[in-house]
C-alpha cells in the first residue's frame, strides 16, 4: 500500500464513521415516530371503545346515557359521524368477533378475518392493544390498523375496537421526515468535506512525488527533456532542484551525440528527395529518394552540375518553386517540382538546398479529371460544357474577324424505341456508334459534343452556309444508315436545327437554345431532316409552351368535353354501343379536335390525366343514360387508352374505381388499345389485358391493320372487339381484292369469336358492301358522326318519347 492510499484511507474511515452515525439517527428517528403513530392510535382506540361500550356524553340535563353497543343504528351513526368528520375509520365487533359496526355497512354481521395472526381475538383474551397490518384484496399494499378491548363499566370485556391508523402514521412520518433530510444532508457535506481535504492533502503530496518519480522514469528511457516543478522549500522541493540541474547536463550531451544521427536518418528516410548544392552548383549530397527520382541513384547525383540535372535553373539556383520533365538514363521522363532554398553566410551565398518530388502521377491525374469533367463518359465526346466554352470564344473570333460560325443540333429519331425495345447497353452501343459516325462526316477542326441522351451538337468553323448545309446533310445520311446493335439491325433517323450564322446571336446560350428550336421545328415537319432556324420558330415554341400550359389547367378547370360517337348493329338498325372521344374548349381557340392537342398531351404526360377523366366521364354518363332511358341507352361505352396510360402499375385499380364510382357494369366498358401499342411486347401487354378482363371489361384492338402484326397474335392476346380500320374502308367499293381482303378479316374475327366493328363508313354502298360481308358492327360519319354525349341522348330518345 502507497502514501496515498495509507492518507485516503484514514479520511474515508472518517467518513464511514460520519455515515453510520447518520444511518443510526435516521433509524432510530423512523422507529421513535412509528411508536408515537401506535400510541397515539391506541389512545383514540380506547376512547372509540368507551363510547361504544359506556355511551356518548350527556349534552342536556337528565338525559339519560345509553351504551351504542346496544344500538346498531346509534352505532352506525356515531361511526359515520367519526368518518365524515375525523377522517378515521373504525370496526366494533363482539366477543365472537362478528362486527358489529363499520363505515362499509356490508360487512355488518360478517365475521373479521382480516387480521392474519388473530390479533383481535388475541386482545378480547388478554385485554392488550396490539398493532397489526390488515390485508385484503381491495387494499394489497396494506392498512395499519390498532386493537382495543371494548369493557363494561364493571370491567367485562365484550368485544374490541379496529382503529386504522394509517393517517396518523404518514403524518407522525412527515413531521419527521424533515429533520431526518436535514441530518442526511449535514452528514453527506461533512462526508464530502473529509474527503475533499483527504483528497487535497494527499494530492498536494503525492503528486510531487509522484513528478518526481516520472521524471527519473523519463531519463532513464533517453530523454533529458523533462523538469520537475522545484515549488516549495522543504525536502521535496530541495530534491527536484537537484534532479533539474542533473537532466540539464544529460540533456546538452545527449543532443550532441543524437544531432547528427537523426539529420543523417531524416535525409536518408524522406519520402522526397534532396540534394545539397555547393557555391559552384554542384550536387555535394542526396538522398536516396533523390536517386530514385533522378534515375541515378544517390552516388551518381553526387558532382553532378545542378544545371545540367535541372535545365530550368540554368539562369541560376535561386529561390523558389519550379516544375519541369527530367530526363531518365533509362530513356523514361517524369514530371518534377522542385523547390529550391539558397543559403547564405555572413551575406555571401555558399550554395543551396533543393528538394524533388514527383507529380507525374498527380499531373496525369488532373489530366484526367479535366477531360471527364469537359467529355462525355460513354462517346469520349465533349461534352455540354465543352462545346460552350469553345463555341463562346468561337463568337468572340468571329466577330473580330468575320468568320463564319454555325451550330447543329442533332436529336436520334426513333432511339428511345431501340432503348426499350433491345435494352440500355444496345442504346449506348448505337449512340457510341452514331457519334462515330458523325466524326466521320464530319472536318477535322468541328466540334461533335455530346448534350445528353440522344441529342448531339456539331460546331462548325469557317463554314459558309453551303458548307453547313453540306454537312447537315452528310450527318442526316450518315444516321439513316442501318445500326448493327448485338446482332439485330436497327434503324433511326435524325432531325437538325441548324443556326448558320451564330454570330449574329448575344451568348453561346442563345446559339443553342435557337438550334435546339429548329431541331424541333424538323421532327414537328416528319422528322429525318434538317431545318434552319427563324426567328418565327421561337415565337411558334413560344405558342407551344402557351398551349401546354393552358393544357395542364384543361382537367382542373372543366374544360374537356366528352362527345359519343354511335356504333351501329346493322341486322337490327338501332345504336348498340359508342365510342367516347374528347374535346378540349379551348378560352382562346374554342372547341379544339383531338389532333390538335392529344399529341402535345402524349409528349408530355398529361395523356394519363385526360385518359383518366374520358374512362370517368363515360362510365358516369352511360350510367345515366342506363338509369334514366334503359331503352335507348347503348349496350356499351368504349374508351381509348394510350400507351403510357398502359405502362402504369394502377391502370387496372383505376378501372375498377370508375365501375365502382360510376355504378356501372363491367360488361358495359369497352376498353380500345391500338395494334401498335398492344404489340409492343405481347408478353407484358397479355398480362395487363388479362387484368382487366378479370374486372369483367372487354377489350378491343383498335385501328386494326395498320400495324402490320401478325394475325396469329390475334390467338395470344385477350381481346373481345377487332375494329377494322377505316383505311380498309376508304376505296371498298369497286376493289375486287380489297373487298377479299375486308371479308376475310371479318370472317377471321367472327371464327375466333370476336365482335367486329368496321370504322370509317361514309356512305351506304360501303355500308351495304359490309352487310353482304356479314359485318354486324359499324362506325362512320355516314351512321352519326360524334356529337356532344347530351345531344346523342336527346337524338335517340326524343322519338321513343314521341311514339
Amino acid at each position: 500500500m502507497n502514501v496515498r492510499q495509507k492518507l485516503l484511507g484514514g479520511y474515508l474511515l472518517v467518513a464511514l464513521m460520519v455515515a453510520a452515525t447518520a444511518l443510526i439517527g435516521w433509524r432510530s428517528t423512523t422507529v421513535s415516530a412509528e411508536r408515537a403513530a401506535a400510541l397515539e392510535a391506541a389512545r383514540l382506540a380506547r376512547g372509540v371503545a368507551m363510547d361504544v361500550a359506556l355511551g356518548l356524553a350527556a349534552d342536556t340535563e337528565g338525559e339519560v346515557i345509553a351504551p351504542l353497543y346496544y344500538s346498531p343504528e346509534a352505532l352506525d351513526n356515531y361511526l359515520q359521524r367519526m368518518h365524515a368528520t375525523q377522517h378515521r375509520d373504525a370496526v366494533v365487533v363482539d366477543s365472537g368477533k362478528y362486527i358489529l359496526g363499520d363505515v362499509v355497512e356490508e360487512n355488518v354481521a360478517s365475521v373479521f378475518d382480516h387480521d392474519l395472526g388473530d390479533e383481535v381475538g388475541r386482545t378480547i383474551d388478554d385485554g392488550e392493544s396490539r398493532v397489526f397490518v390488515e390485508t385484503s384484496a381491495d387494499y394489497p399494499g396494506g392498512i395499519k390498523q390498532v386493537v382495543v378491548p371494548m369493557n363494561t363499566k364493571a370491567g367485562k370485556r365484550i368485544g374490541a375496537v379496529i382503529l386504522e391508523y394509517t393517517p396518523i402514521y404518514e403524518q407522525m412520518m412527515a413531521s419527521t421526515r424533515t429533520s431526518q433530510i436535514i441530518t442526511m444532508v449535514s452528514s453527506a457535506v461533512v462526508i464530502l468535506l473529509v474527503l475533499a481535504l483527504g483528497f487535497g492533502l494527499s494530492g498536494s503530496l503525492i503528486r510531487r512525488i509522484t513528478s518526481l518519480t516520472a521524471a527519473v522514469r523519463t531519463i532513464r528511457s533517453g530523454d533529458y527533456s523533462l523538469r520537475v516543478p522545484p515549488d516549495g522549500r522543504d525536502e521535496i522541493g530541495r530534491l527536484a532542484r537537484a534532479f533539474n540541474s542533473m537532466a540539464e547536463q544529460l540533456e546538452l550531451s545527449a543532443r550532441e551525440i543524437l544531432a547528427k544521427e537523426y539529420t543523417d536518418s531524416i535525409l536518408a528516410n524522406a519520402g522526397e528527395g534532396i540534394c545539397g548544392i555547393d557555391p559552384a552548383g554542384r550536387i555535394t549530397f542526396a538522398n536516396d529518394a533523390a536517386g530514385r527520382i533522378t534515375g541515378l541513384g544517390a552516388g551518381g547525383l553526387l558532382q553532378r552540375a545542378a544545371t545540367v540535372l535541372f535545365p530550368e535553373a540554368a539562369d541560376g539556383l535561386t529561390s523558389g518553386i519550379r516544375e519541369g520533365r527530367l530526363l531518365r538514363p533509362d530513356g523514361t521522363s517524369v514530371r518534377v517540382e522542385y523547390n529550391v532554398s539558397s543559403l547564405e553566410k555572413a551575406g555571401r551565398p555558399i550554395g543551396a538546398v533543393v528538394v524533388l518530388r514527383d507529380v507525374t502521377r498527380q499531373r496525369d491525374l488532373e489530366h484526367d479529371l479535366r477531360h471527364q469533367a469537359l467529355h462525355d463518359g460513354l462517346t469520349g465526346l465533349p461534352n455540354r460544357k465543352l462545346l460552350l466554352d469553345r463555341l463562346d470564344h468561337a463568337l468572340n473570333r468571329s466577330r473580330s474577324s468575320g468568320e463564319h460560325i454555325a451550330l447543329l443540333y442533332l436529336d436520334l429519331d426513333g432511339f428511345k424505341r431501340v432503348n426499350d425495345s433491345l435494352g440500355h447497353n444496345a442504346g449506348d452501343l448505337l449512340l457510341r456508334t452514331a457519334a462515330e459516325r458523325l466524326s466521320s462526316v464530319l472536318r477535322p477542326h468541328d466540334t461533335v459534343a455530346r448534350l445528353g441522351g440522344d441529342e448531339f451538337a456539331v460546331l462548325l468553323e469557317g463554314a459558309t452556309p453551303p458548307v453547313v448545309e453540306s454537312l447537315a446533310r452528310a450527318c442526316l445520311d450518315a444516321i439513316a444508315r442501318p445500326f448493327v446493335v448485338h446482332g439485330r439491325e436497327a434503324v433511326v433517323t435524325v432531325s437538325v436545327g441548324v443556326v448558320p450564322d451564330a454570330a449574329r446571336y448575344a451568348d453561346a446560350d442563345e446559339v443553342v437554345r435557337n438550334a435546339d428550336v429548329a431541331m424541333y421545328a424538323a421532327k414537328d415537319l416528319g422528322k429525318n431532316r434538317f431545318m434552319v432556324f427563324e426567328n418565327r420558330m421561337h415565337e411558334q415554341l413560344l405558342t407551344r409552351l402557351d398551349q401546354e400550359n393552358r393544357l395542364r389547367e384543361a382537367v382542373h378547370r372543366g374544360e374537356l368535353r366528352l362527345h359519343l360517337q354511335p356504333v351501329y348493329a346493322v341486322q337490327e338498325g338501332q345504336v348498340a354501343g359508342a365510342e367516347a372521344l374528347v374535346r378540349w374548349q379551348d378560352p382562346l381557340r374554342g372547341l379544339q379536335q383531338p389532333g390538335s392537342f392529344i399529341p402535345l398531351a402524349e409528349e408530355t404526360g398529361m395523356i394519363i390525366e385526360i385518359d383518366r377523366w374520358i374512362l370517368l366521364e363515360a362510365c358516369r354518363t352511360l350510367r345515366h343514360w342506363q338509369v334514366e332511358n334503359p331503352w335507348t341507352a347503348p349496350a356499351w361505352v368504349s374508351v381509348n387508352l394510350s400507351a403510357a396510360h398502359l405502362d402504369l402499375p394502377d391502370l387496372t385499380d383505376h378501372v375498377a374505381y370508375a365501375l365502382a364510382t360510376t355504378g356501372l357494369s363491367p360488361r358495359c366498358l369497352v376498353l380500345e388499345l391500338t395494334e401498335t401499342v398492344m404489340m409492343r411486347d405481347v408478353a407484358v401487354t397479355s398480362a395487363r389485358l388479362q387484368e382487366l378482363r378479370e374486372l369483367g371489361v372487354r377489350i378491343a384492338i383498335d385501328d386494326f391493320g395498320t400495324g402490320y402484326s401478325s394475325l396469329g397474335y390475334l390467338r395470344d392476346i385477350p381481346v373481345d372487339v377487332l375494329k377494322l380500320d377505316r383505311s380498309f374502308i376508304t376505296g371498298l367499293v369497286g376493289n375486287g381484292r380489297q373487298q377479299e381482303l375486308v371479308s376475310a378479316i371479318v370472317q377471321l374475327g367472327h371464327t375466333l369469336g370476336l365482335r367486329v366493328v368496321a370504322e370509317g363508313v361514309e356512305d351506304a354502298e360501303e355500308l351495304n358492301l359490309l352487310t353482304a360481308m356479314g359485318c354486324k358492327f359499324v362506325q362512320g360519319y355516314h351512321l352519326g358522326r360524334p356529337e356532344p354525349a347530351h345531344q346523342l341522348y336527346e337524338r335517340l330518345t326524343t322519338p321513343a318519347l314521341n311514339g
